[in-house]
């Protein structure tokens, strides 16, 4: 009896023991970070960035698999088909998170609420409004007033739900203008027209429009955060006009719902760590972005405000998916 007993004390002890060394080896091979757009933009760099120090902090490699299309949408619907095991995740913006999930709804392929867990949010920058230097205006107002006296002025996006395309039809409603949404396939597209003067009018993320601006390609009309960017004192924010305008882009690592607990857990402080480096804060600084670090419950609470604060925006332009 004494030999059955220590048998299955043993056997009790092992069985727990694998269990929590199943998820302690995690990772135990390499991972796929899923970035739904071109390589070689600031979602693709941002991700490589931490792809980088995760695979060094973890000692499995961490690749990017770039899978873009349908505004940032095609490469999260394939990470919430993936097993959830830790092994395929993505990072994602809030065009698919927040933007996209509002206009595109159940043609989506998957619900921003119920099929992904919200893992880090790494970084957010606003939107800078640049106009092409033969536009007389050079504040908010004066735009405003020329808008209204050239209407239907076309302003370039990245396509339907995109931050540039809300934050154009923003402006429309809140300042009562009609501007039209020109989409093109690139940021750097959008910034050749604007430079060469075939379209006048951009929004657009802030560190492709902020490099035009200092060139003295562009000129800098006004900031999408809630107060003045800390890469552009200078330039002051819609809201400074336009009371509580604001239009901002999250970087953020997801998986599919339903990833065991532990490695949620494991990725959350693996994650925050890797943005608490003060050398990856400096890369970021770099790329015009500000380190956000919202983490679980609160990163997915901000991506559902965000959904709730843009849902009536698009209901009243009328976005409809493509």
């Amino acid at each position: 009896m004494k030999r059955i007993a220590v048998a299955l004390l043993v056997g009790a002890v092992a069985s727990s023991c694998g269990t929590a060394g199943a998820q302690d080896v995690w990772p135990s091979k390499s991972v796929t970070v899923v970035v739904p757009f071109a390589a070689g933009g600031n979602t693709d760099v941002l991700a490589r960035i931490f792809a980088e120090r995760m695979s060094r902090r973890l000692g499995q490699q961490f690749v990017i698999e770039n899978k873009a299309g349908a505004g940032g949408t095609t490469g999260i619907v394939s990470m919430t088909k993936a097993p959830a095991d830790g092994y395929t995740l993505a990072v994602a913006t809030t065009a698919g998170l927040a933007s996209n999930a509002v206009i595109m709804k159940d043609k989506l392929g998957y619900n921003a609420e119920k099929d992904i867990a919200y893992l880090y949010n790494m970084a957010t920058q606003p939107n800078l409004m640049v106009v092409h230097p033969s536009v007389p205006a050079k504040t908010l107002p004066e735009l405003i007033s020329w808008l209204k006296a050239n209407p239907r002025t076309p302003y370039a996006t990245s396509g339907i739900g995109s931050s540039q395309h809300i934050c154009g039809e923003m402006l429309a409603q809140e300042a009562g203008l009609e501007i039209v949404p020109v989409a093109y396939r690139a940021s750097n597209q959008q910034m050749q027209d604007l430079i060469a003067g075939q379209i006048k009018l951009a929004c657009d993320n802030f560190a492709t429009a902020w490099e035009q601006a200092k060139a003295g390609n562009a000129r800098a009309i006004a900031v999408g955060s809630a107060k003045r960017y800390s890469f552009s004192p200078d330039v002051p924010t819609f809201a400074e006009t336009l009371n509580g305008f604001e239009v901002l882009s999250a970087f953020g690592w997801i998986g599919p719902a339903g990833l065991d607990k532990a490695v949620v857990a494991k990725l959350i402080a693996e994650l925050t760590a890797v943005g608490q480096d003060p050398e990856v804060n400096e890369r970021l600084r770099a790329l015009g972005v500000e380190s956000s670090r919202l983490a679980g419950d609160a990163f997915a609470a901000y991506m559902r405000s965000e959904r709730q604060r843009l849902a009536p925006i698009v209901d009243k332009a009328g976005i409809k998916p493509p």
